[in-house]
């Protein structure tokens, strides 16, 4: 592996985890257990909503983090995907959500929007008072952010007709609540899809293409 210090995926979904092996990467995981929800009062567009919520689970994996297990630092990956269609449309919370969803997505074009935050840390030394001028505290061991990339890209998917059947058949066979937009395409409601217009990749879970160059070193 290329010396470096270590990549984390702030995310345990298991699309993320193949799309980054597939194209060869090695990484650790650390699901991130930030609050997704939005500041009161936040009047921000979809791709501004996916980067705050991927920013927040990247910091806080980033808080998380002992500095004595990442002497080298660490790059941690943060995503946060949504399906938009003149709302927000997020997970699934039942069958009837589910029902509900895929019927607002037929025969029309929705998108996919993936926020992406990128931290690069540095372990230094320092002090836990960071108003000390020198006094007797001890120094310790302290991961900083170095470095914040963050990004959003959005694919655009166009499904054709289907019945409820359809839907129901679906979502029995494939429960869909870990999903936003109650499907993934790489399923067999893929058959649906008339076109896609963008990255693929990003609407299974990953914008690999634009997050490769700020993770181009971490490869087996």
């Amino acid at each position: 592996m290329t010396e470096c210090a270590p990549l984390i995926l702030a995310s345990a979904s298991a699309r993320r985890k193949e799309i980054l092996e597939a194209h060869g990467h090695s990484f650790v995981i650390i699901p991130s257990d930030a609050n997704e929800s939005l500041p009161d009062g936040a009047d921000l567009t979809p791709e501004e909503t996916t980067i705050y919520l991927a920013e927040q689970k990247a910091q806080a994996v980033l808080s998380s983090l002992k500095p004595e297990d990442w002497p080298r630092g660490c790059t941690i990956l943060a995503v946060d995907t949504i399906v938009y269609k003149d709302r927000i449309i997020g997970k699934p919370v039942d069958e009837a959500d589910a029902l509900s969803i895929l019927r607002t997505l037929r025969n029309s074009a929705h998108q996919v929007i993936s926020g992406v935050c990128i931290l690069k840390t540095e372990c230094r030394c320092g002090t836990h008072n960071t108003e000390c001028r020198g006094g007797n505290l001890p120094l310790v061991r302290l991961l900083e952010t170095a470095e914040t990339i963050k990004f959003a890209d959005t694919t655009t998917v166009r499904f054709g007709d289907y019945t409820d059947d359809d839907i129901l058949t679906y979502i029995r066979e494939n429960p869909p609540y870990d999903k936003s937009g109650s499907y993934a395409i790489q399923s067999s409601w893929g058959r649906h899809v008339i076109y896609v217009a963008g990255d693929i990749e990003n609407v299974i879970g990953l914008p690999y293409p634009k997050i490769a160059p700020y993770i181009k070193n971490f490869e087996l």
